[in-house]
């Protein structure tokens, strides 16, 4: 089956913005990467910004949906445990396609002048649904009484941390750390909490 023009233009774009960044990408990239005129891809997408949202959006959404459905966060077991799981799930996730990630964090790190206010708008609104997600989770553990609200807090300082420090790590360098490596940095983090 043909690929759709508009999908077409999506992977093109994709793959120019993530090599060779959002002001070095112009529409006429674009459209010699499809094989169409500028008009044909307006009629999919009014402008360059309107295309990079459409694409940021949908890698952020799609993530997102990711951490709803994960069938983790709704099982009977502690918060370290919960917390440990969806780690391992994530970076399943992500290693499954990088390159939605390397997106991701460029734009994150170093968004374009012309359209740094919506990205960190977006990522502002971004982390606090993924917030909500992991709050919700852990506060059916709290409810049960098994942790105070500052262990709790601590729980996700250390689930942040080796979240950022692995992404981080796989991102530059496309290697996905085994299970035992992120098992014993885990247990590292959360054994100097006394927990």
């Amino acid at each position: 089956m043909e690929t759709k023009t508009s999908d077409k233009i999506i992977q093109s774009a994709f793959k120019l913005f993530l090599e060779k960044g959002y002001e070095a990408t112009n529409v006429r990239d674009i459209c010699r990467e499809v094989g169409i005129k500028a008009s044909s891809m307006y009629f999919y997408y009014k402008s360059k910004q309107d295309l990079f949202f459409y694409i940021y959006d949908e890698i952020i959404s799609e993530y997102l949906r990711f951490i709803q459905g994960t069938e983790i966060l709704m099982k009977d077991i502690s918060v370290e445990e919960k917390l440990y799981t969806l780690l391992k799930c994530k970076m399943e996730y992500y290693a499954a396609d990088i390159s939605k990630r390397k997106f991701i964090l460029r734009y994150h790190l170093f968004p374009p002048e012309e359209i740094t206010s919506t990205i960190r708008e977006k990522y502002r609104f971004f982390t606090n649904e993924e917030n909500k997600i992991l709050f919700e989770a852990i506060e059916r553990c709290r409810n049960k009484k098994e942790l105070k609200k500052e262990k709790i807090d601590y729980y996700l300082l250390v689930y942040k941390r080796l979240e950022d420090y692995l992404e981080y790590q796989m991102t530059v360098s496309n290697i996905k750390l085994n299970d035992n490596a992120i098992n014993k940095l885990w247990a590292t983090l959360s054994d100097n909490s006394a927990i």
